[in-house]
């Protein structure tokens, strides 16, 4: 026997009772588990290991590792490494896989470097080898991978939208590279609109997506409050939010007149400099009553009305009055006068491609969560019945999915929660969605990290309430220690290992005191400033991606991108505390 393979036996000899094999989903012929390997040593040039089930299995779908070899009539299924992970540290590796069987899930052998290192069924342990964090719903115990630091991301994700405000900064200011721009916003029509957040990488002040970014930023500090507070954030999240808000109030002059974007889309895209720079004309483009936009009023609503909990709930009931009077004023709007608003702002790069129907459900709801007041929750069940909800989805454009969490909350109805247990089974390995060979929950080749982390988080505040806790809570870590570096690299800028340093954003690139154009953007060299905790576009379906700053799809960054992102990382933090 090889000197390694003692050396491992040995210190493998007392962990061989416990079990390192856990399934966390059993639809009946198909099964899905979380293995956890123990690593005693550093491991140099490959591995390998045998998963011995007690019974065939058939078409597994594996990220971490390759089969090389299915022998014993389908129960012994030999893989090795990926190359890319041929190095392991001690500590413990995990990995996630779906198969086929012949009714439920079978019990498995685990032999790694050819020697057993566990045994047994699903595990029911409550501390995980190695270390980290393991919580229990009831069923198989859900590890959530400690190898990362997801308060330390929290914090970064936090100064990534300090780093997009717009305006005079403020005192305590935290992005040295940043200066006071914009201050003249809002000037054209006779508003004080200096405020606000950068869309992306560029310039302009985009209300739709923005709006979205606040509801769901608002949504992880109400569902995850204790995990803001453990981490010594939350003050910072609700500065963060509130320059947001401070700038949406100014936006909205009268009841029913409503700025939705600051910005000319062309003239700001030809611009590649310092946001103070600028000198391009900033018209602010209105939606009113003669010509409206419910789908951006509605959503500026449920961020109003989402806000206001916030507050309410930390301390501040008259900035939470505040924001539910102007969230109930822009509802009505949003209701009472249809229509979408890229027929209003014709340049938008962020139209509504659905239409306004969810956010007039999504807003009824936030509304009722607010308010308590059973009219809108009345409007946001019909609503939900009569414009389709149920079909799914969620993003800066899609609300419904959300929306079918917020009615289950409100309403205990089990078709709310039939719908999104519906629409995040197609999202689950297996389920028929794209995954990339290395885990990653794929949907969209323009920010595919973003979506990914928006169902983390739909799977995380559904686990919250107790639907399906295990399998969504390991689906979440999963994508989300993804981003964090379990594809090999960081996709969070300023983290962890070989993290993007030439993400798609200008000032970012621009030295503080030195000149910046065009030919910074051709550079290849380093952005000059960090974005720190900027979650970048992402990988294509195949784990492929380029940290090139002219790649719009893998490497812009977005104030939407962050949102379910941050929401998921304060979920894994209050995990973290049980």
């Amino acid at each position: 026997m090889k000197c390694s393979a003692l050396i491992l036996l040995a210190l493998l000899g007392a962990a061989r009772a416990q079990s390192y094999y856990q399934v966390i989903g059993d639809w009946g012929n198909r099964f899905q588990a979380n293995v956890f390997i123990p690593v005693p040593q550093d491991i140099h040039g490959g591995w390998s290991m045998t998963f011995l089930f007690d019974k065939p299995v058939y078409d597994m779908e594996i990220w971490r590792a390759q089969v090389v070899n299915i022998r014993e009539g389908n129960k012994a299924w030999d893989l090795s490494d990926l190359g890319w992970n041929s190095h392991l540290a001690a500590g413990t590796y995990d990995m996630t896989f779906v198969a086929n069987t012949d009714g439920s899930a079978p019990g498995m052998r685990l032999f790694f470097n050819g020697v057993e290192v566990g045994s047994g069924g699903t595990a029911t342990t409550t501390q995980r080898p190695g270390g980290g964090t393991t919580t229990s719903g009831g069923n198989p115990a859900v590890v959530i991978d400690g190898r990362y630091d997801y308060v330390e991301a929290l914090h970064k994700s936090i100064l990534f939208y300090e780093a997009q405000r717009a305006g005079n900064l403020p005192s305590n200011n935290r992005i040295p590279w940043r200066r006071n721009c914009c201050q003249g916003d809002g000037s054209d029509v006779g508003l004080d609109l200096s405020g606000g957040w950068f869309d992306a990488g560029d310039h302009l002040k985009l209300h739709f997506p923005l709006a979205y970014t606040i509801t769901v930023l608002s949504w992880g500090m109400i569902e995850f409050k204790s995990a803001y507070e453990a981490a010594g954030e939350m003050g910072f999240a609700m500065d963060s939010i509130k320059w947001v808000t401070d700038y949406f109030i100014k936006c909205h002059p009268s009841k029913f007149e409503f700025v939705a974007q600051v910005g000319d889309t062309e003239p700001d895209h030809q611009f590649w400099g310092k946001p103070q720079d600028m000198t391009m004309r900033r018209p602010a483009k209105k939606v009113t009553a003669n010509q409206p936009g419910s789908d951006v009023t509605a959503e500026t609503a449920a961020a109003m009305a989402a806000a206001s909990i916030v507050f309410r709930e930390n301390g501040d009931p008259g900035y939470a009055d505040t924001l539910l009077s102007h969230a109930k004023d822009l509802y009505e709007f949003a209701d009472t006068y249809r229509g979408e608003y890229q027929n209003v702002v014709h340049d938008t790069p962020y139209p509504s491609f659905g239409g306004m129907n969810d956010e007039l459900v999504w807003g009824a709801a936030w509304l009722h969560r607010a308010t308590q007041d059973g009219s809108y929750l009345s409007k946001a069940e019909s609503y939900y019945d009569q414009y389709g909800i149920s079909s799914g989805g969620f993003s800066w454009d899609e609300k419904q999915s959300g929306t079918m969490l917020v009615l289950y909350k409100a309403t205990n109805k089990d078709k709310y929660k039939n719908d999104i247990i519906g629409y995040l089974s197609r999202k689950m390995p297996g389920g028929g969605d794209t995954y990339t060979p290395k885990g990653m929950l794929w949907l969209n080749e323009w920010g595919s990290c973003r979506h990914s982390a928006n169902h983390a988080f739909l799977a995380l505040v559904a686990a919250d309430m107790g639907i399906n806790v295990d399998q969504y809570r390991g689906f979440a870590a999963q994508q989300i220690n993804y981003m964090l570096g379990d594809a090999g690299r960081s996709m969070v800028v300023g983290f962890g290992n070989n993290p993007p340093v030439r993400p798609h954003h200008r000032a970012a690139t621009c030295p503080v005191d030195g000149h910046c154009d065009w030919n910074t953007y051709n550079s290849w060299d380093a952005n000059a400033n960090v974005l720190q905790g900027a979650l970048v576009g992402g990988p294509d379906a195949h784990d492929n991606y380029s940290d090139d700053r002219s790649n719009f799809h893998t490497n812009e960054v977005a104030v939407d991108y962050n949102a379910g992102f941050q929401g998921c990382l304060a979920a894994l933090i209050k995990l973290g505390m049980k």
